[in-house]
């Protein structure tokens, strides 16, 4: 097999689509929410959006504690499984990757940690584009309620929605649960760096301290990414797949990764 290949990426597909829904449902109550209030005057009509607002809030709310508590934590569990088994060469399930860890060191702590270093390249791009995207949202929300509360014109109840939908929601915990662990990759990645920069390749496997580095960065790792529950985006990974590759390529040439064993 030449191509790559990750069985979890159905998975992830899934993912992908229950994502798009729930930022879609968060965008529709975030207007609803406005516009209710701009139709006080029309029982019928305000009565309607309501019943539509109710419906929509219950639908983001299943679908995005579904994706935190249940879906996302499932294939992350998937995930670590097979960054084991590539690391040890141990079958610890029926599932297979191709071409998703890139390095040609033997199985070992030493190739758990070069596969954590790739891992945390690519979040760190994969986040900061994702950021990026983010801060918009937040900064065109912010201008909005910062400019509705310069008018003195503007109703309370207006400038309580729009609190509300930004303070209250998951708008701002969401965007700095991405930050978060755009910095938390970029800090694990810095410090793999350092560890293969310094690393000696005649070290044994059984270093103590190598290896107590390398599990320290593998925990950081994984609670970074539970903790942060986000689902890093497919689109952008594709799209910048081919420049971060090259990029890994360079990394391991520089530090002797893989070679020389």
């Amino acid at each position: 097999m030449s191509e790559r290949f990750d069985s979890l990426d159905r998975h992830y597909k899934n993912i992908e689509k229950l994502n798009t829904t729930t930022s879609t449902l968060f965008w529709v109550n975030a207007a609803l929410s406005i516009v209710v209030f701009f139709v006080d005057d029309y029982l019928t009509a305000k009565n309607i959006l309501l019943f539509v607002f109710t419906i929509t809030t219950l639908a983001y709310f299943v679908i995005d504690n579904y994706l935190s508590i249940f879906k996302i934590p499932k294939v992350e569990d998937k995930r670590r499984v097979h960054l084991l088994t590539n690391s040890f060469n141990v079958p610890l399930d029926n599932e297979r990757t191709n071409k998703y860890y890139n390095n040609e060191l033997d199985p070992s702590l030493l190739k758990l940690g070069a596969n954590i270093f790739e891992n945390s390249l690519f979040a760190q791009r994969v986040t900061h584009e994702m950021a990026k995207r983010e801060r918009i949202k937040v900064v065109l929300f912010i201008v909005v309620f910062v400019v509705a509360l310069m008018f003195r014109t503007t109703e309370m109840e207006l400038i309580s929605i729009l609190a509300q939908t930004l303070f209250a929601s998951t708008l701002i915990p969401a965007y700095l649960r991405l930050e978060v662990l755009h910095f938390k990759n970029k800090a694990i990645f810095d410090c793999l760096h350092d560890i293969f920069l310094f690393q000696n390749q005649s070290t044994t496997e059984n270093d103590e301290r190598l290896s107590a580095k390398l599990l320290d960065c593998f925990v950081k790792y994984e609670s970074a990414k539970a903790y942060s529950g986000v689902k890093q985006d497919t689109k952008i990974f594709h799209k910048i797949n081919r420049e971060v590759t090259q990029e890994w390529e360079e990394i391991k040439r520089n530090l002797n990764i893989g070679t020389s064993q």
